[in-house]
Formats: C-alpha cells, sequence, structure tokens
C-alpha cells in the first residue's frame, strides 16, 4: 500500500525542528534543511527505481514467487521552509514529504497555513510526486522488464488545533498516473500472461489516492511529545483488482530531555484489502502492514552552532496474500540539518 510509514528523515526531526504550535508568534523564515545517505535492502516485485537507483531485479523467473532482496545506497537530500507574516498570523510553507517509506514514495509540497482564533489553523497545500519508475507490465518472466515513470498531483487539507483543542484532522487527495501502464498486456512469447482485454483492465494501476486522519498531539511534558493518527486510506483505481482500502495507525514519540541529544521513535500498523478478485491469481489482495522507525538527533556536533547530526533506523514489511506483491525495506540514514 501507499504511505505506510511517513516517518525517517523528515517527521522524524520535525519535532526537534519546529515547536508543536506550527505558526510561530514570530515574524520571518524557518525551517530545516538536510543531506544524508542511506544504505537499503529491498524487497518489491513492482517498484523499479527512485530518485534514478535501481531498487528491484529487472528480471524474474516467476509471478508466484515473493520478491528477491535487493541492496543499494542513496543520497537523501530533504528540507522544510516557512515564511511567517507579521500580525496576521498567516504561515506559507513547503517542502519535501515522505509519503510511503515501504514504495520510498516521496513528494513535494507548497501551501498556507492561517489561524483563524479559537477555532484553530486551516491549511491547503498542493502536492506533486518526486522521481520514481515502475514496471510497465511487472507480470513479464525471463526477460528484464521495462520501466515508465510514475507520477502523482494532488492537495492537502488539514484543520490543527481544532476549537483549541490538541486534535487534529487531515485530508489527502493525489491523482496516480503511469506513463505506459502495460499490466498484463505483453504477448506470452515476449514473457507475458497472454490476458484478455478484461483482465488487463482489471490490473491498472492508474487511479485516485484518498486518506482521511485523525490525530491527536499531547505534549506529555516539557520534553516529549506523543502524537496518534488513525487512519482510513483508499485506492480507488481502474483496476477493480488492484483498488483497496483500509485503516491504518500510527503512533509517534519525541523526547527532548537529554543535554545533547533529541531522541523519535514510530510505529505505524495497516490492514487493507480489495473487494474484487485478481486475474493472475484467483484471489482477492488481503494485506497487514507494519513499520518501525529510530532516530537520535546529537545536538551542534563539532560545536556547530544551529547544527543536528542524524541517525535513523527504519524497518517497514507489507505482507500481501498473494506473494508477489509482499513488500520490504530496511534502511540505516546518516546526515546532517540546518535549522534556522
Amino acid at each position: 500500500m501507499k504511505r505506510l510509514l511517513s516517518i525517517a528523515v523528515g517527521s522524524a526531526m520535525a519535532f526537534g525542528a519546529q515547536a508543536y504550535d506550527r505558526i510561530p508568534q514570530t515574524a520571518g523564515l524557518a525551517g530545516y534543511v538536510f543531506l544524508g545517505a542511506s544504505s537499503n535492502s529491498m524487497e518489491s516485485n513492482t517498484l523499479a527505481t527512485v530518485g534514478g537507483t535501481e531498487v528491484s531485479d529487472e528480471r524474474i523467473d516467476s509471478v508466484s514467487d515473493s520478491p528477491d532482496s535487493k541492496s543499494y545506497g542513496r543520497v537523501t537530500p530533504a528540507f522544510n521552509l516557512s515564511y511567517t507574516l507579521d500580525g496576521s498570523r498567516t504561515q506559507f510553507f513547503g517542502g519535501t514529504e515522505l509519503d510511503d517509506f515501504l514504495t520510498q514514495d516521496s513528494s513535494l509540497g507548497l501551501g498556507v497555513r492561517q489561524s483563524i482564533g479559537s477555532l484553530g489553523n486551516l491549511r491547503a497545500s498542493l502536492l506533486a510526486s518526486t522521481e520514481r519508475e515502475v514496471y510497465k507490465d511487472p507480470y513479464v518472466v525471463g526477460v528484464d522488464r521495462s520501466k515508465t515513470d510514475q507520477t502523482s498531483k494532488g492537495m492537502r487539507l488539514g484543520w490543527e488545533h481544532i476549537l483549541e483543542s490538541d486534535f487534529e484532522l487531515t485530508y489527502t487527495h493525489r491523482k496516480i498516473d503511469i506513463d505506459k501502464e502495460l499490466s498484463g498486456s505483453t504477448a506470452p512469447l515476449n514473457g507475458g500472461l497472454g490476458l484478455t482485454a478484461e483482465q488487463i483492465n482489471d490490473l491498472d494501476r492508474n487511479g485516485d489516492f484518498n486518506k482521511i486522519d485523525f490525530s491527536y498531539v499531547a505534549q506529555l511534558s516539557p520534553y516529549s511529545l506523543f502524537t496518534s493518527t488513525y487512519s482510513y486510506v483508499e485506492y480507488d483505481l481502474d483496476g477493480d483488482a488492484m483498488s483497496m482500502s483500509g485503516p491504518m495507525m500510527q503512533l509517534d514519540y519525541g523526547y527532548t530531555g537529554l543535554q545533547d541529544w533529541q531522541l523519535n521513535a514510530s510505529v505505524v500498523l495497516a490492514t487493507m484489502s480489495s473487494d474484487d478478485y485478481n486475474p493472475v491469481y484467483g484471489e482477492k489482495q488481503d494485506q497487514d502492514s507494519y513499520g518501525v522507525s529510530l532516530t537520535a538527533a546529537y545536538l551542534e556536533p563539532f560545536g556547530l552552532k544551529d547544527w543536528k547530526a542524524l541517525g535513523t533506523f527504519a524497518y517497514g514489511q507489507q505482507d500481501n496474500q498473494i506473494d508477489f506483491y509482499d513488500t520490504s525495506i530496511s534502511s540505516v540514514n546518516l546526515g546532517m540539518m540546518y535549522s534556522f
């Protein structure tokens, strides 16, 4: 599923990078920039490249087996900038977001946040995906599979500090577009399955993504923040066999009470299912997903003011009733962040 784990670099650092109230009282520019590198091990039969880096095997021997593991490294830049206007409680913001740790799906966002007094804050932003590729027809066996771009664009709407409470509500919509979607259409002589036109249509991965988040933010102490988020995720895709929906829960804890360190931990659990039978396997998709992330930030390394050295370990796994769609990734990320 998409957006399993919005942790690691961006969100795992957010607790230390900004106060709970996302519109500061002081006007001006604020944010952070991050540059790091990661060592990863991934299992996927459908995702081909992320940011130009190959993350899976081009050639597979069967459409019945779980994916093999592939190791790779990546440079991992991230940033978040905001500008708050003086007196109006209006904030403009933009930056990168890791929408799904499992599929390494990230986006660029640009938006505005506005305080409406005792009613809370309203925010709206536009989203556009960063570079990634999938296989045109992931079910081709015995030959190298061709790649194609997968892009998405959409919006995110939010209501923060609802009626001066610690509750938040967020809605995200994205339109998913695969440049050359050829799932199941390859001829048997070229390694394909020889499906009918109706069966091919059931495998179409284009369509809409919708997600509703309901969050509670608890300031447990001056040094600790706990956020629980309960979500409903829907993939309303053109292919009925690929459409899925289900609930998700994410728990985040951040601690800044140590002299030179900041710590963050996240856990995600999700379950999703499809209502229609997959024409390749004769059964419906039913999957359970989980992920964990641990991040430690060392403050002012080498005496550098406003800098942090960050290390993140993250692991995510998606177990599908259909083995071909199983996905997992483990990642260790090290880098430096400058906050201002």
